[in-house]
């Protein structure tokens, strides 16, 4: 094993390609959840919902209420996939499967494998985000403009949330622990983050604890093209700044765990 903090982008890619090959081999299975749950929601809740709610009051404006949760659930798409790849499939990779281990014995340095497993937990949710956001365009919900301009956002929302699924996966001791996150966390910003109704119609003390969850930033972004925050810069530095802390805690946190 090289150095801990030797980097070549060769290594990152190495790991990262050999989740995908993993991934290929099936790649129809892997792709039904990403695809079909955005249906799901938008059906659900989309036409469920519309002849009771009709139209939203948002940034100024009246927008339907199936383009109003369209970009929410591009975002969830993003939430769910990073962050279970990063904490259920990390977790197995590194306590069941010992992939982590076999990748070290290689000339392949921590940094590099945890790199590469990082970016493709990911890939997973870019690849929710975009299906998600193709659905959204074909439903003529979000345009195809505004969707390539989203992918940054997009990207941003994958690598901290994938970040957050790789800290659990490095904290947790049985599998069973990872639904502590997810239902103290994650189904909480699932719910409240603005993305099946405007966050002000919250109580006000639960209004600003949401607003503080990252899903409501990643969900304010994406809806750009109904009308900015006042303070989106802010939103956006939020995200990166989550991102970088995240990703450090995830990697001291796996780190003892394979050098004794």
């Amino acid at each position: 094993m090289k150095s801990r903090s030797t980097i070549t982008w060769w290594g990152i890619y190495s790991v990262w390609h050999r989740h995908a090959k993993v991934y290929q081999r099936t790649w129809l299975v892997n792709c039904l959840p990403p695809l079909s749950e955005p249906i799901i929601y938008l059906v659900a809740f989309g036409y469920g919902l519309t002849p009771l709610v009709g139209e939203i009051h948002y940034a100024g404006q009246t927008v339907p209420y199936l383009k109003f949760i369209a970009p929410a659930m591009m975002a969830v798409g993003v939430l769910f996939q990073s962050f279970f790849e990063g904490a259920y499939a990390s977790f197995i990779r590194l306590h069941f499967q010992k992939t982590w281990q076999a990748l070290l014995t290689a000339p392949l340095s921590f940094t590099e494998v945890f790199l590469g497993d990082w970016l493709w937990a990911t890939t997973k949710g870019m690849i929710a985000g975009s299906l998600t956001g193709v659905i959204a365009v074909i439903w003529g919900l979000y345009s195809g403009w505004n969707l390539l301009l989203s992918l940054p956002i997009l990207l941003l929302g994958s690598l901290l949330f994938s970040a957050m699924g790789l800290l659990t996966a490095g904290s947790v001791r049985t599998v069973d622990q990872v639904n502590i996150p997810i239902f103290t966390l994650i189904v909480p910003m699932f719910t409240l983050c603005g993305t099946y109704f405007p966050r002000d119609t919250l109580p006000p003390v639960l209004n600003r604890i949401a607003t503080i969850l990252p899903l409501s930033s990643l969900t304010d972004l994406l809806r750009w093209n109904l009308g900015l925050p006042d303070l989106w810069w802010l939103q956006l530095g939020w995200l990166a700044v989550l991102m970088v802390v995240f990703a450090l805690l995830a990697a001291r946190a796996i780190y003892p765990q394979l050098i004794k």
